[in-house]
């Protein structure tokens, strides 16, 4: 069976959804945060329907890949997309608000190729293939050239030739992007804290290019996925904004630092794409002060919000600033999806801040039923004050 003839089969296990249910979808995500916005009518929930006896199903979404290594798909798009397509079947299995879509997904050094450097695939990473020493920072620019040429442009290329393949009910939207401080980390390395102390004009002179690269880039690839003016789409969801900024360097610094040489390039970013999410993994709660401040941050990602302190408390935290998140309590031994979902609204106070993901296996008979029960544990939880929101207890 030839590559081609599986995309299309693959492409058949990814329904569409039907206009009335997406334009719901699509609510529910734009007004998850931000009180300059109505209440959905719902929370978000995305119900992974996981085949258990699919090892393609079963596989990690990343990193890692199914059939067709890193080096194999950034050479050839169709490898790329069939990584992808074979993730998607879940997210429509059962009703729930994820909405599938395709993306350049290069690894986290493929924008540095944007400044004339050079990098190394190992084990499905993308890694610089060097780190710069501090005078060559001090000559780095982004040259005319940088969407022309390295992963950038084959980012572009995959982008087109998605867009050309698929119907229009499976989208393309971003790869989530390493922040300015991020991109500066993978071409500096560690040094770069050093320089903050030693050399801070050349540290503050690195994070600027890595913010233009970043904002240049960012406004190119979502030109080329055709996304709304408002919104973004990462994987099944459909953020506010105009993209997702990966800041998981940023937990190895100081809040001083962290406000000093990497909040100002990540506001100045946001601005220039209009908004976005924030991920980081590991303990970014010295960070969070300082993030919160930043009107267009609209939501984080958390790799581990348990270890930002309790997660409720956490979540509170960000909920109250008018922010979103992703809250995902373990779901206890024996729990029943009512008791769970009931527990997890139990940080709100009103349908504003969270979503939420659940997996079920397609033969545990209640994946069908997930989502009603969701939106049921918030109907509960209302009380009807006379306001125009309605809160929860």
């Amino acid at each position: 069976m030839s590559l081609s003839r599986e995309i299309v089969e693959l492409v058949e296990r990814v329904p569409p959804i039907d206009d009335g249910e997406d334009d719901a979808i699509q609510q529910r995500w734009a007004r998850l945060s931000g009180d300059d916005l109505p209440d959905p009518d719902y929370l978000p929930l995305i119900v992974h329907g996981i085949d258990p006896d699919s090892p393609e199903e079963r596989a990690n979404i990343f990193p890692g890949h199914i059939r067709y290594p890193l080096a194999e798909q950034i050479d050839d798009p169709e490898k790329m997309l069939w990584e992808q397509l074979v993730r998607m079947a879940p997210l429509r299995r059962f009703p729930g608000d994820g909405r599938p879509a395709a993306m350049p997904w290069f690894g986290n050094a493929f924008l540095i190729t944007g400044l004339g450097l050079d990098v190394r695939i190992i084990d499905d990473l993308c890694e610089p293939a060097r780190s710069l020493s501090r005078e060559e920072i001090r000559e780095l620019h982004v040259p005319e050239t940088w969407a022309d040429e390295g992963l950038v442009a084959k980012a572009v290329e995959f982008i087109r030739y998605a867009r050309s393949v698929l119907p229009d009910h499976i989208p393309v939207g971003l790869f989530f992007m390493m922040s300015p401080y991020d991109l500066a980390y993978l071409i500096r390395g560690s040094d770069l804290m050093l320089d903050m102390y030693e050399a801070p004009d050349d540290a503050h002179h690195l994070m600027g290019v890595c913010t233009d690269l970043f904002v240049r880039a960012t406004k190119l690839l979502r030109q080329e996925a055709g996304e709304a003016d408002d919104s973004y789409r990462y994987m099944w969801r459909t953020f506010r904004g105009g993209g997702h900024l990966c800041e998981d360097c940023c937990v190895m610094l100081s809040a001083e630092l962290h406000r000093e040489f990497s909040i100002p390039y990540t506001r100045r970013a946001l601005d220039a794409i209009g908004g976005g999410w924030v991920h980081f993994c590991g303990d970014g709660r010295h960070l969070l002060d300082a993030y919160l401040e930043i009107p267009n941050l609209h939501g984080f990602e958390f790799g581990q919000l348990e270890m930002n302190g309790p997660a409720d408390e956490t979540a509170r935290k960000i909920i109250r600033a008018g922010k979103g998140l992703n809250y995902q309590p373990a779901k206890g031994d024996g729990e029943d999806w009512p008791a769970y979902f009931r527990r997890v609204i139990e940080v709100i106070d009103r349908r504003k801040g969270l979503y939420l993901n659940a997996w079920t296996g397609v033969g545990g008979g209640d994946g069908e039923a997930l989502r009603a029960r969701w939106h049921e544990a918030q109907d509960d939880a209302i009380v009807d004050d006379g306001d125009a929101d309605r809160r929860l207890t």
